[in-house]
C-alpha cells in the first residue's frame, strides 16, 4: 500500500520536487502520510480518489501514464487491515494518509521498552 502511494507520488512530483513521508501517532492507530508537491487533486475530484480509474494520471507528459488502479487498491488494503485512507484537500501537491490499527486481529501487543 505504501509502495504505491510513494509510486504515485514520485511520478507526479515535480523535476526537482519533495516527496514526504509521515508516521505519526494516531487516536485509531498509526498514520502514514504520504505528501508530494506535484499538481495536486482538484478539490472537487477528491471525493472519487479512491474509484477504480477516475484520476488517471494526465498531469506529467514526460512520465509513464498510471493506470488508476493505484489508489482504488490502496484503499481496499486499508480496509481489509481495518484501517481508512483519505485524501487530505492541500493548495499544492497531494496528501493521503492512512490509518492502520496498531494491531490487526483484535489484540494490542504489548510495549516493550527502550533501551
Amino acid at each position: 500500500m505504501l509502495d504505491g502511494l510513494l509510486e504515485n507520488a514520485l511520478r507526479v512530483a515535480q523535476a526537482d520536487g519533495t516527496v514526504e513521508v509521515r508516521v505519526a501517532e494516531h487516536p485509531d492507530g498509526i498514520a502514514l502520510t504520504v505528501l508530494d508537491d506535484g499538481p495536486g487533486i482538484d478539490a472537487g475530484d477528491l471525493h472519487r480518489a479512491f474509484v477504480r480509474g477516475a484520476l488517471r494520471d494526465r498531469h506529467r507528459s514526460d512520465r509513464p501514464v498510471g493506470t488508476g488502479l493505484g489508489l482504488s487498491i490502496a484503499a481496499r488494503l486499508a480496509e481489509r487491515l481495518g484501517g481508512t485512507i483519505e485524501a487530505v484537500p492541500r493548495t499544492t501537491g497531494a496528501e493521503f494518509r492512512v490509518v492502520l490499527p496498531r494491531s490487526v486481529g483484535g489484540t494490542t501487543p504489548p510495549r516493550t521498552p527502550a533501551r
